[in-house]
């Protein structure tokens, strides 16, 4: 009986020690035509906070970055449309020459990453069965920093 207690303790602790928490999304998304005119935004927990802030920083283009926080609900509600995204690369079946690009990067608080790519999204993205969970993923990041899908680069 204290060896299956034992047991227990020992499984219990090894999964709390080695538990992986998302700790930071990174979003970019550029045009190579159009040249200092891109989106980068961070979302990340805020270290040594006793309340689970959520710091996001946002550079649009040549524009001053700003900072703001968002609810920990919000960032959850980030990172689950971003565990549901398939493919990690996803891009147009039509010819596109020279078409933006969007990146997501994930982090662990371990720093490992997880990287998923897309080019050319557009409003036929959300219906499409590749790429309407990425697109999904960026919609709610572009909406929490105050931006509109409008805003990204050849977004039609």
């Amino acid at each position: 009986m204290k060896s299956k207690l034992l047991i227990a303790v020992i499984l219990f602790v090894n999964s709390l020690f080695y538990c992986q928490k998302i700790s930071k999304i990174e979003f970019h998304h550029s045009n190579p035509i159009i040249i200092s005119n891109s989106i980068d935004i961070t979302v990340e927990a805020i270290k040594h906070s006793k309340k689970d802030k959520i710091k996001i920083r946002v550079k649009k283009g040549r524009e001053n970055e700003y900072f703001f926080q968002i609810s920990k609900k919000k960032f959850i509600k980030i990172y689950n449309a971003c565990q549901k995204i398939e493919y990690d690369t996803v891009a147009l079946k039509e010819n596109l020459i020279d078409g933006s690009s969007t990146n997501i990067t994930l982090y662990d608080n371990l720093n490992n990453k997880k990287d998923y790519y897309a080019a050319g999204l557009s409003k036929k993205s959300k219906d499409d069965n590749f790429q309407k969970d990425f697109w999904y993923a960026t919609s709610l990041i572009i909406k929490t920093a105050g931006l509109k899908m409008k805003d990204l680069i050849d977004y039609r």
